[in-house]
């Protein structure tokens, strides 16, 4: 017991390793690889980098949208300082996740230069990761109206789950009112801050708000990464995005490397009962997934020269 203890960190990152590796073992034992990385090798460079730079914005909303909780900590920090504290967070997040994650190193910092609560900084994080969980699922209940998808209709794809088409069947007839329970996940989330960061009830609606901008773009970004490789979008672009939005919420949990692997299954299975291109779906998560290792990376400067961050703490 003392070892695990002792090397808890490591065995988590093992673990998380093996889970990635495996997952993407799994779903490239499933596909035609040659197919899935023709897809990529035929790409368009100035849209894959016009999706480069719209995740890139959607980041840096997302560093914005954080320092609007900030505020109400209350903790002030400028604009230049907390956008290079996200890009740090981000770095962290993808690329030491077996190590002090991005967002409790924020903390630390913060607390740290800022003298701020503790208590009240964790809540902020939280609360920051679950507005965009929020929107994420208003998104997808948005969109499953117009999937283009019978389940009651169409058999056990090749390779299928059946316990999963069998869900989806019973769910089917249920989906077209979905989109019903997009304020009731509103008032969910403004309900969450009042009971434990009351706080930052203020902020929710605005919040809420850079939520759905954020969210949007990746979605475009995403849309200009399958527009990169001649995907054929016509009536299927929402069948993508409600992939991608699905991809989204498995990569969430913590399980595995920033997502990797998850992401990929969700694309394999989810292209099999949508019917949609899968090499080109598979290819769209790969992208997506390197996409966010290269914007982020921008964030190792801060990694090695953290002091630089606070060397001017203008208020923008």
């Amino acid at each position: 017991m003392s070892f695990i203890k002792d090397h808890s960190k490591a065995i988590k990152l093992l673990a998380k390793i093996v889970l990635s590796v495996s997952a993407l073992y799994y779903v490239f034992s499933k596909i035609d690889v040659g197919q899935t990385f023709n897809a990529m090798r035929s790409i368009n460079v100035w849209l894959l980098f016009l999706s480069i730079f719209i995740y890139a914005l959607s980041q840096v909303v997302s560093a914005f949208r954080l320092n609007v909780f900030y505020k109400y900590v209350p903790v002030k920090i400028s604009s230049v300082v907390n956008l290079k504290l996200y890009w740090l967070g981000m770095f962290y997040n993808l690329f030491l996740p077996g190590g002090v994650g991005g967002d409790g190193y924020k903390v630390f910092l913060i607390r740290k230069y800022y003298n701020a609560s503790l208590k009240r900084l964790v809540g902020t994080v939280l609360a920051d990761r679950l507005s965009g969980l929020a929107i994420i699922l208003v998104y997808l209940c948005a969109l499953v109206y117009f999937i283009d998808y019978d389940l009651g209709k169409n058999a056990v794809p090749e390779d299928g789950i059946k316990w999963v088409h069998d869900m989806l069947v019973w769910i089917n007839p249920y989906l077209n009112y979905f989109i019903i329970l997009i304020p009731f996940i509103a008032l969910g989330y403004y309900l969450y801050l009042w009971t434990f960061s009351r706080h930052l009830t203020a902020s929710a609606w605005r919040v809420l708000l850079l939520s759905i901008i954020i969210q949007g773009l990746q979605m475009v970004s995403a849309i200009m990464i399958l527009k990169s490789m001649g995907t054929e979008l016509a009536g299927r672009q929402n069948d993508y995005l409600f992939l991608f939005l699905l991809s989204s919420i498995m990569s969430a949990i913590p399980i595995s490397l920033g997502g990797l692997g998850l992401r990929e299954v969700t694309f394999m299975f989810g292209s099999q009962y949508l019917g949609l291109n899968q090499d080109h779906a598979i290819a769209l998560s790969i992208l997506f997934y390197f996409i966010s290792l290269l914007v982020s990376a921008f964030g190792a400067y801060y990694a090695y020269r953290t002091s630089s961050i606070f060397q001017k703490k203008s208020v923008v």
